[in-house]
Parts: C-alpha cells; structure tokens; sequence
C-alpha cells in the first residue's frame, strides 16, 4: 500500500483547511497594518562634511596631503564631542544668518544641545574624505535644523580648535627659540675665551682632528668588507668541499653558467614528471636520470673550476684589505696619538663647535616651522567644509508598513499552513476518494452528497411516517436532487457490478455508528425499486432496528420471528408502500442478536428471497462495535460498505475490512456518505443541470 503524498495531496489538505488557511493571513494582515499604524514614524536626514588637508611649504606653495584613517578618525570623535552641540544650539537660538524651518527662542541652550545631541549621530564614511552628519527622530523640520547647525558647529570648533592648537605650538617654538639662542650666546663667549691671545696650539690641529674622523669612518668601510669577504669564502670554500652543485650555483654570480642552469632545472622536472607516470626501473625514468646526472657532474667539474678561481680572486682581495686595515690602524694611532698631546682647551673648543653647529641648525628648524604656522593662519590649509545640506525628509524610513504587513502576511500564512497541516496530520479520518481506494484497495461505486431537502417540500410529502425520517429520503421528497442521482448512480453500478452477475444478496455495514448506513439501504432500495427490479430489505440489525421507522408497516414481526421459527418467511415479508419493494424488519427484541444471526435459517431464508427477488439488500449494526456483520458476512453474495467523511480513522477502516474478509467476505466496493462543502461541488454538483427521475416517486 503506497503512503506516499503527492502534490495533489497536499493541495488537497490546503482546499480543506482553506479556512484556517485564508483567515489566518488576514488576520496576520490585519494585526501588522494595526501595529505598523500605532508605531510613531522616525525620519532620516543627512548632511556631509568634506575634509581637505593642504600642506604649506616655504618656497613650494600650497600642496594636498592625503587623509589617513586615523586623521579621519581622531576629527570624528572631536565632531561627536559634547562642545559640539553646545555650538550647534547656540546657532540654533542665533540663527547664524540661516533661515530655519523651526523657532527655538523658547527653549534654553542646555535643553537645546541635549535635544541635538540625542537626535544626531557622526559616521566616518570610508574610503573617502567625507563625514556624515545623521539626523534620526520623529520631527522632520527639526532634524533638518539640528543636522546643518550640528554641521556648522563642526566647522566653527574645527577652525577654533585649529587656530587654538596653532598659537599653543607657535608660544612653544617661540619658547624654543629664545632657549636656544641663549645656549648659542653662551657658546660664542666661551669659544670667544678659549681662542684668547695667550693660547699657543700647534699649527693644523683642527685638521688633524677631522682626520681622525676622516680615518675612522673609512676603516669601519674597510672592517666591514673584510667580514662580508671572509663569509663568501667560508661558503665558497665549505660548498666546494661538499661538492653540492645547488649550493655552489647559488655563490656563483647568476650571469655564470646560465644555460647549464636551465638545463638542469628542464631535466629534474622531466624526471619527476616521469616518476609520476613509470616506476624507478622503467628505461625512461633510468635514460633521464643517467642524463641529469650527467650534466650534474660536467657542470660539478666546470663549477669547482670557476669556484676556484673566484676563490682565489676573493684571498688576494681579502689580503689587499688586511694591508689597508694595518695601514688606517697606524694612521688612526698617529693622528690620536698627536691629539693626544693637545692641551685640553683646544678638544673643549671642537667639542663647543659641534654643539654649536648643531644649535645653529635646530634654531633654523624651528623658525622654519614658524613661519609655516604664521602662513597656515594668512592661508587655507587644513579645512572643513560643508558638502551636502540636509534637507526635509518627506517619508519616514520607520516603520516600512508595506515590510511589516509583508512580513505579517508571510508569518501568519507559513503559520496558517502549519497548523493546517499538523491538523491534518493528526487528523485520522479520510476525506478524499482516492485515500480510501488506496487504504483499503477497494472502488469507490458512489459518491453520496449531504441531503439537504427543502423544508416546503417535506412539508408536502404526505406520507405517514416521522418528519426526521422523510427528511431523509430525498427520492421520495426531491428526486431531482444531487443525493437522489447519486443513489441512482449506485444502483446503476451496482447493478453492473453484481446483479447483472447473478448475485442477489447484498450487506450493507459500515466500520463505526452513524455513518449513514440505514439511510444508505433506504434510499438505495428505493432506486432498485424504481428501476422496476424486485427489491427486498431485510432488517438484520437486531440491535437497534431502525429500518421500519422509514416505512408504515407493523414493526411487531420480522427477522427475529422467522429465525426463531415462530413465523414462517411467506408471513413476516411486508410491502412498504412503494412498487417492487418488500421488507423485513428486525422484529420483536432479540437478547442474543450474534447467535441467532449464526444459525443456519438465515442461510434459508437468503435462499428463499432470492427465488423471489432481484435484489436483497441486507441492513446490519457496524462492524467494529459488535459481531453481527461477520456473522452475516459469508452468508452472503457480496458487501457493501458505507463510510462517511471524516468520521472513521484510517486504522478503523482497514480493521473493519479485514475482518470481513477474514470471515469470507466479498467487499464489492464503498460508498463514500455525506459529501459536504468543496467536495459536494467537485463530485455532484452536476446533478443540479440534469433531471433522470419523475418529480414524484411511484408509490402503490
């Protein structure tokens, strides 16, 4: 049996629980829209500083400098300080000779700069030299004010801070300056009184000072060639005694041996390529390496040839640069030996010089520097600039009610189909035709609508049983109706299916109570009866007859008479009012309705019927609940079973068939009872457009 659900399936579980399936949504619609309307809308403006750094040069003009992201950075945080709002309301409150679309007269410059500061936000915008002024709150005009008197106030602290920061360092290098140009007058006087008249220095001693100098600096030159040239023989040396040809062709100059190189590289990757397809003795892989080693041993040879002739290159370099290492040391120890012997006061008059020099040049580079500042004050250096105003924002970015009543929507629909399909799921009853033929393998001979009969025309039916029970016979009441075509469809197949075979004694049962099997038998004897074939009903539910309520007959006798043997058949058969149809009812009370439908008069009777009748149609209790049906079941030609929508479960519906089958029962097929709603219209609403019965039943 295949379990497995299609996409009809599932489209049918959606058609069932359309309700749930399309309220839902609407009322996720209704909810998001009431609480996107009760949100207070939030606006959303902007304007946009340009930052742009000059750097002026003496002598070079006006250059552009690049922002670094920590310039950027470091103006950001000084736009977002609390100074800033400060300034912004001041502007607010003066106008700053801008027109704005709010008054704030009435409000104080603390209240201002809080209301400023809790509306606007500072963003750095990256990779780019712009600064973004955010404005977000629930007054547009407001925003727009607060956005471009926040972006002057930025302006005007950023020029105050620059101009504050200039004069500080302008008193520092003045500061600078003056401390210098004591240190240098100072100098002068006692370099002044170490050149006085009474000093007697040897002639050409200050060249001989800058000699030493001169004599050091080239023997550090000369040292440290002499250490880079020992470590190139040391690995020259060490190379050529490994007779390692890589570590050897990485000493020699590149230009040398070239296309050896070249060609030793093309044969170890032809090698590996070849290792990769043959094995170690495969005479491919044996002919390349017998050629890399080869080469590797006539460029080994050519190698420690050029090695070795760089390496004695290298030795009578090496033993040049000793000799001029011996002869700079004994010059260094002549020209210090002879400052040596120099008073103290002319190394205290070297020594004062330098320092000299030395002041000269910071006192230049300060002023230097000052006059770039006196020039950054006269002329447009470092700058902020407003790029973009804000202007009045004419929607609210929040909320997005088409977003939320979306997502409303979406939510109570997945939401909707959830819970449609958990109630499905847990849902055991059967709706569709096609479950109950897969579950139990069995045809469907007839779909039953609901029976909905005007209140006018049972009114009119004057036939002398309860209203409940006329109410229920819509071949007698409305024989144009959907249900009654419906019977007279499952006439027609069964008659097609059974009786045109021979067969004549048919069980009508169904799996549990109330499912609509009495009406069922009613109605369905009904249509036999019309179409001119001999129709008897019989009365086998001895436990709650209800088949001769339908009917004007007395109730006193029936099946229980003749299977205890107080009646014979010929006496308890009664004519119900209606051409071609016979009954007979269930009869007085029986204590013990399984065992008397067990004895072998019931086989008789069967068999008396069917020398008399076409078709015998046979009313039972349900199957599940008590043993009557399967008791009846092997006794007779076929059975029918009633099931109606939505009432049994799946596993009922299966037990019920099994245990008529297990009993030798033969199930021609099920009528699927009480069609309602979408259903009713997809299999019977075409009864309404045609008309195949008299508008009244023949009655005798």
């Amino acid at each position: 049996m295949n379990t497995e659900r299609s996409l009809w399936d599932y489209l049918r579980v959606i058609k069932r629980r359309i309700k749930i399936i399309v309220l839902l949504p609407i009322f996720g619609l209704l909810i998001s829209w009431l609480y996107a309307s009760n949100i207070t809308p939030r606006y959303a403006t902007r304007a946009q500083l340009t930052i742009q750094k000059n750097i002026l040069r003496v002598g070079a003009g006006l250059q552009r400098g690049v922002i670094s992201a920590l310039e950027k950075s470091a103006l950001t945080r000084m736009a977002s300080s609390k100074e800033v709002s400060f300034l912004a309301a001041q502007y607010l409150l003066d106008g700053g000779g801008h027109e704005f679309h709010a008054k704030y007269d009435n409000q104080n410059e603390a209240q201002l700069a809080g209301m400023v500061r809790s509306v606007v936000q500072i963003s750095n915008i990256e990779q780019s030299n712009l600064i973004e002024v955010n404005a977000v709150g629930e007054k547009p005009e407001e925003l727009a004010d607060f956005a471009n008197a926040y972006s002057q106030a930025i302006i005007e602290f950023f020029n105050a801070e620059r101009r504050k920061n200039i004069n500080e360092l302008k008193d520092y290098l003045n500061a600078q300056i003056a401390k210098y140009t004591d240190r240098l007058s100072e100098l002068d006087v006692r370099i002044l009184a170490l050149k006085a008249p009474e000093r007697n220095l040897p002639e050409g001693t200050m060249s001989s000072s800058e000699s030493v100098m001169s004599v050091e600096k080239e023997l550090r030159q000369v040292e440290s060639t002499d250490e880079e040239l020992t470590n190139s023989i040391s690995n020259l040396e060490s190379a050529l005694k490994s007779g390692d040809i890589n570590r050897i062709l990485a000493i020699l100059p590149s230009s040398s041996f070239v296309n050896e190189r070249a060609e030793l590289a093309r044969l170890s990757v032809q090698l590996r390529d070849l290792l990769k397809q043959f094995t170690e003795s495969h005479p491919k892989v044996e002919r390349a390496r017998a050629a890399l080693n080869s080469l590797r041993a006539s460029l080994l040879e050519s190698t420690n040839s050029e090695g070795n002739k760089l390496l004695s290159g290298w030795k009578k370099k090496l033993e040049d640069i000793n000799i001029d290492k011996a002869r700079l040391n004994s010059e260094r120890a002549m020209i210090s030996s002879a400052i040596a012997s120099l008073p103290d006061r002319l190394r205290e008059e070297g020594t004062l010089v330098r320092e000299q020099s030395v002041v000269t040049s910071v006192i230049q580079m300060f002023r230097n520097r000052l006059e770039d500042l006196d020039l950054s004050l006269s002329t447009p250096s470092d700058r902020i600039e407003l790029f973009e105003l804000a202007s009045v924002p004419q929607k609210p970015f929040y909320p997005d009610t088409k977003l939320i009543i979306g997502m409303g929507f979406a939510i109570s629909l997945i939401f909707a189909l959830a819970i449609a399909f958990i109630l499905e799921s847990l849902d055991t009853s059967l709706f569709e035709l096609r479950d109950v033929e897969r579950l139990i393998e069995k045809p469907i001979l007839a779909v039953i609508p609901s029976i909905n009969i005007d209140a006018d025309k049972v009114n009119e039916c004057k036939i002398p049983i309860k209203r409940e029970m006329v109410e229920k016979l819509p071949l007698v009441v409305d024989p144009r109706s959907p249900s009654s075509e419906a019977y007279r469809t499952l006439r027609t197949v069964i008659n097609n299916r059974f009786t045109s075979k021979g067969k004549k004694t048919l069980l009508i049962t169904s799996t549990t109570p109330q499912e609509g099997k009495t009406t069922t038998i009613v109605n369905l004897s009904l249509a036999c009866a019309d179409a001119g074939m001999k129709t008897c009903l019989v009365g086998a539910n001895l436990r709650h007859p209800i088949i001769g309520r339908f009917f004007a007959i007395d109730r006193t006798k029936g099946l229980h008479e003749i299977l205890t043997g107080t009646m014979p058949p010929e006496n308890v058969v009664q004519p119900t009012g209606y051409e071609n149809l016979d009954i007979i009812d269930s009869g007085s009370f029986a204590r013990r309705p399984a065992e008397l439908l067990a004895k072998p008069e019931l086989e008789k009777l069967f068999s008396w019927l069917k020398e008399r009748y076409e078709i015998i149609l046979i009313d039972s209790p349900p199957t599940l609940p008590v043993a009557d049906s399967a008791t009846i079941a092997p006794k007779v030609d076929g059975i029918l079973l009633v099931y109606l929508v939505s009432v049994a479960p799946r596993d009922a519906l299966v037990r019920c068939k099994n245990i008529l089958e297990e009993v030798g029962g033969n199930i021609i097929g099920v009528v699927f009872n009480d069609i309602w709603g979408a259903s009713q219209a997809d299999y019977a609403g075409y009864y309404y457009y045609h008309r195949y019965a008299s508008d009244e039943f023949r009655r005798i």
